[in-house]
């Protein structure tokens, strides 16, 4: 709304920078050469002016870019002397002291007689002396106190003092006094650093001491076993960290002659970097080596967490089996097939084994020979000490059909006849050796009887394993007299491990224990890929509770054999029967017992019989 009384309003007089500063003057003319903008690229001026016209220029607000609240250079405008456009100008000769002018805009100074016709109106001089950096004082090591390596023995070092310091080193080796050579290493190590004696020669004189006992180990009063070499070591770690010195005691640490592994394996990295014995990015590589070898997963034992690799094993296992040909040349190929998907998709081995005995359960019936020639092929197949005198004798626990190099056809009537034979010769062998040594012939079933050489082989093997197995073995050979039963102990605990699933509290109501799987540990057995002495822990029940289940079937049967008895059975259901109810009697008639409360507490009590008795889980199958 425009102001009242009709006039209107009149714009003001404008008054510019370079006008004077005399209200009594009338307003100067406009002079567009005078603005900083016609003077910003005259070439008369000099780059310090073109600089300053630039800056005025943008701080009126003429400029199309404006200065960023943020960013790089915000904190140094702030500031006259940190101003991007401060002008150093450097004094005569003839002047005073050498201090640095600094010009800066941004300040307002007012014109003497003696300025120039152009008046400059921020325009500032401020002077600043120049401050001389400080020198960091070197690290200084601290003062020391010498016990062994003192004055009178430095004076007289070549003709007295290094032997006596060798003497005591060496009698404290001799005395098997720890304390004592940890500082006499320790004197030796600050003289070298303090030039009292040089110091090749104190890594000479601990080369000499630590020569003198020939690398044995000593044992000091607590009954700790130490070596000088190493001992020297240690205190080399302790002082060049606390010292902050490790580059002034080379020439001392290679004169001792200590190797190079033993330093390695006990110095710190950062000491053997400087000590050049590492490159400079061990540190690095080692990091990255204890990432791969502890964090980083190898292979993958869950079905979910390589569920392509796993799912293509299970297809090849299914399809391969189910082909017409079962030749060896088709089983080799398989498992060489299986070999490159573990490595492909980096499976577990024994993740592996144990999908291929699932497989092998299901198609049990059907597919036997495949997965038979399959495990004999594999390199899961236990290696038989006593294979050689076994094939010799013509005996084995696989039928020809599963041995290598056989093409897997039918038998002929031949060969047929001919195994019948054979098999009526192992029968007779067997009841002959019967009359002989009773039960235990038992034992010699698959010619595993050992001979005087087998068992010097068999006990010079168990040597080797660990105590309690080698001590099993033992007992077996002596009280037998036939070699150990072998077999895959990782296929024997995949197996163990399912059937003890099926004992345990861990399964449902509705988990029962599959016969196939029994089928398949018995046929495993049989073949010799797994041994029953492997097994035998993991069935159901264990050997403290079997009294108890013999107990429980001696009952069993006796109920059984009452019930079948002839009067002494099951009861008519006729005579059980009660009494029939009489139809004329109507339901409403009859009474009804009251329901009980629902919060009695014979209700409680009832509901939670009922909850405990679905808690508790049917009694497991039998295993043994």
């Amino acid at each position: 709304m425009a102001p009242g009384g009709g006039g209107k309003r009149k714009r003001g007089d404008r008054n510019y920078s370079y006008d004077g500063r005399d209200d009594n003057s009338r307003p100067s003319p406009h002079r567009p050469g005078s603005l900083s903008l016609g003077q910003q690229s005259s070439p008369q001026q000099s780059p310090q002016q073109q600089s300053f016209n630039r800056d005025q220029y943008d701080q009126r607000g003429g400029g199309r870019r404006r200065a960023s609240r943020g960013g790089r250079g915000t904190g140094s405008q702030r500031s006259p002397i940190n101003s991007p456009n401060a002008i150093t100008v450097q004094p005569r000769a003839s002047s005073g002291p050498q201090n640095s002018t600094t010009v800066s805009v941004g300040e307002v100074q007012q014109p003497t007689e003696a300025a120039p016709a152009v008046h400059i109106e921020s325009f500032s001089i401020s002077k600043t002396a120049a401050i001389p950096a400080q020198e960091q004082p070197p690290n200084k090591i601290p003062l020391y106190a010498y016990e062994y390596v003192t004055d009178e023995q430095r004076s007289n070092w070549i003709q007295s003092g290094r032997a006596e310091v060798i003497a005591i080193g060496c009698k404290a080796c001799q005395d098997k006094d720890r304390t004592k050579l940890n500082l006499l290493f320790q004197d030796l190590m600050r003289a070298g650093l303090d030039a009292r004696i040089d110091a090749t020669d104190a890594g000479l004189v601990v080369r000499e001491i630590v020569e003198s006992v020939g690398g044995q180990e000593l044992i000091d009063d607590n009954s700790r076993r130490f070596r000088p070499d190493e001992a020297f070591l240690d205190i080399l770690s302790i002082c060049a960290e606390a010292w902050n010195v490790s580059t002034s005691l080379k020439p001392m640490i290679f004169a001792t002659n200590i190797s190079a592994q033993l330093m390695r394996l006990i110095l710190d990295s950062s000491l053997l970097e400087s000590l050049g014995l590492i490159r400079s990015t061990f540190v690095r590589v080692g990091i990255r080596q204890q990432t791969n070898v502890l964090y980083r997963q190898s292979n993958y034992n869950l079905l979910r967490e390589e569920t392509e690799g796993y799912a293509k094993l299970i297809t090849e296992l299914f399809t391969t089996s189910s082909g017409e040909s079962l030749s060896s040349q088709v089983v080799e190929e398989t498992f060489e097939r299986v070999k490159g998907m573990i490595g492909a998709f980096d499976l577990d081995v024994g993740r592996v084994l144990d999908v291929t005995l699932d497989v092998f359960a299901a198609v049990l019936v059907k597919q036997y020979r495949f997965f038979v020639k399959y495990l004999r092929v594999s390199s899961w197949w236990p290696q038989d000490l006593s294979a050689a005198s076994r094939a010799a004798h013509g005996s084995s626990t696989l039928p020809k059909w599963a041995l290598p190099g056989e093409a897997g056809r039918p038998m002929s009537d031949d060969e047929k006849v001919s195994l019948a034979v054979a098999r009526d010769q192992r029968d007779e062998e067997f009841w002959r050796r019967v009359k002989e040594i009773g039960m235990n012939a038992f034992f010699e079933i698959g010619n595993r009887r050992a001979a005087p050489g087998d068992m010097d082989q068999a006990l010079e093997a168990t040597s080797t394993l660990d105590s309690v197995e080698a001590e099993e073995d033992r007992i077996w050979l002596e009280a037998t007299g036939t070699l150990p039963p072998v077999g895959n102990k990782v296929a024997a605990q995949i197996l163990g491990f399912k059937l003890r699933f099926y004992s345990s509290s861990a399964r449902d109501e509705s988990d029962v224990l599959p016969v196939n799987i029994i089928y398949l540990a018995t046929l495993l057995i049989k073949i010799g890929f797994i041994s029953l002495r492997d097994l035998y822990p993991h069935l159901w029940p264990s050997d403290d509770a079997m009294d108890g289940a013999k107990e429980t079937k001696i009952k069993e049967n006796a109920e059984k054999e009452r019930l079948n008895r002839p009067g002494a059975g099951a009861k008519n259901a006729l005579l059980t029967a009660g009494a029939l109810t009489d139809e004329r009697v109507r339901k409403r008639d009859v009474p009804t017992a009251a329901k009980p409360d629902a919060g009695a507490p014979d209700a409680v009590t009832n509901a939670k019989a009922e909850d405990k008795e679905k808690d508790e889980l049917p009694e497991p199958a039998e295993q043994k």
